[in-house]
């Protein structure tokens, strides 16, 4: 009797597969041929789980989001205003090891997602959950006085969104605007019109608590 395949097992399988040959060779590197190869199948055994490379690159890319957003709820758990918005930035913007990685694959991603509706879709959706969680962490800071009043949050959230997609433009072309340290400049100079000295503590108790505070 044939073995029965879980067949959203094995899907994940290749995903993993994917995620792991970008990070470890590089993403040129990690074609549907690397991958078959790296699970000891053909390549056209790949096509019985996905209906294309760009199926697998989407689905890398939302385990990467689910995996970012997982992230996100830890850090900011027990943090508003400031602070959360921090821990957020933490991990979405590439400052790390990780966030570095990731950056690479969802650029490539944007790269097949510009000429395919149905991609950018997801992205979109991405987008936009993320600046509503930017802008909740923002009225907070503003309610609870880290940020003056009348400060334009709408519009803060929409450059911080900008700032975001950048660097993780910037981090896969590996320019000298990718460093953790300008990164953390960046952000620091779009909210400091706006922080009060409370703000300013607030971010200085972030950055201490910060895996990438030495760079900030």
């Amino acid at each position: 009797m044939p073995k029965k395949i879980d067949r959203e097992a094995r899907r994940q399988q290749i995903v993993r597969t994917y995620l792991k040959i970008a990070a470890r060779d590089g993403l040129e590197t990690t074609t549907s041929r690397a991958v078959a190869a790296e699970l000891g199948v053909s390549t056209g055994s790949l096509w019985h789980y996905f209906s294309g490379f760009d199926e697998v690159v989407l689905r890398a890319f939302q385990l990467i989001f689910d995996r970012t957003n997982a992230r996100i709820s830890e850090g900011v758990a027990q943090h508003t205003g400031l602070h959360a918005l921090m821990e957020m930035l933490e991990e979405t913007l590439p400052v790390g090891p990780e966030t570095q990685r990731e950056a690479f694959v969802v650029v490539n991603f944007w790269g097949r997602a510009s000429s395919r509706p149905d991609l950018a879709q997801f992205q979109t959706q991405v987008a936009a959950q993320w600046r509503r969680q930017i802008l909740t962490h923002l009225g907070e800071a503003a309610d609870q006085g880290e940020l003056s009043a009348g400060a334009p949050v709408e519009s803060v959230a929409d450059v911080l969104m900008v700032l975001i997609t950048g660097f993780q433009v910037e981090c896969a072309l590996q320019t000298t605007l990718a460093s953790a340290q300008r990164q953390w400049q960046t952000v620091h100079h779009c909210l400091s019109a706006w922080l009060t000295d409370a703000g300013q503590e607030t971010i200085q108790l972030a950055s201490a608590d910060s895996p990438s505070s030495a760079d900030r």
